[in-house]
């Protein structure tokens, strides 16, 4: 059953399905959801690289290091020796991490909407970086800066054609990994809406 703390593992070996209550209540967290995030798109990592990577200070970083350690969210993996210095490496648990079957225990409905939260706060401190950076590109196939929000009604048809695009949209970004190209950030969300002129009626 989705939610169920004894079900936090993943299907294969290239996903892992958040699913535990002390995992979700970690990833409600700007910081943590970041560093995730990073280590997701960029690989195994040492704190200095991924501090660099997020632009902040390692230092600001090492508490929720241990605390996305502590819930088997990213794992050590390994070293490497910098300045002759030996540095630990982490890594995501898996290439793809997944919350999405969380959502299916409404035990969990509070935790995911400050998972949101956090989410959305994050999108919106990518877009403002993003509208200074020198690599940042409006218009054409290599568009990597812009934003929308739609209302509409789609046919259950329509909506199954949306998802499909989500899903492979993350696929793209999960695979994907050109290291001479500039990191993106890409954050969705889609929900139904209380129609308010039926509710008056």
């Amino acid at each position: 059953m989705a939610g169920s703390s004894s079900m936090s593992g993943a299907e294969d070996q290239d996903t892992y399905w958040v699913l535990r209550k002390d995992q979700l209540e970690c990833l409600a967290s700007t910081v943590r959801m970041d560093v995730v995030d990073h280590l997701v798109g960029n690989g195994e990592m040492s704190i200095k690289q991924l501090a660099t990577s997020m632009g902040r200070q390692p230092s600001s970083i090492y508490y929720h290091i241990n605390m996305l350690l502590e819930a088997g969210l990213i794992v050590e993996a390994g070293t490497q020796v910098s300045n002759r210095r030996t540095e630990v490496l982490y890594a995501a648990r898996a290439p793809r991490m997944r919350l999405q079957k969380a959502l299916a225990d409404p035990k969990n409905f509070e935790t995911i909407a400050r998972t949101v939260g956090a989410v959305s706060r994050q999108a919106h401190r990518d877009f403002v970086q993003g509208l200074t950076h020198p690599d940042a590109q409006l218009e054409g196939p290599g568009r990597n800066l812009g934003f929308f929000r739609l209302i509409n009604r789609p046919s259950r048809e329509s909506l199954q054609e949306i998802n499909g695009y989500i899903e492979r949209i993350a696929e793209i970004l999960w695979e994907e990994r050109d290291m001479d190209q500039p990191l993106i950030a890409f954050a969705w969300t889609l929900t139904p809406l209380h129609d308010k002129a039926e509710s008056d009626e």
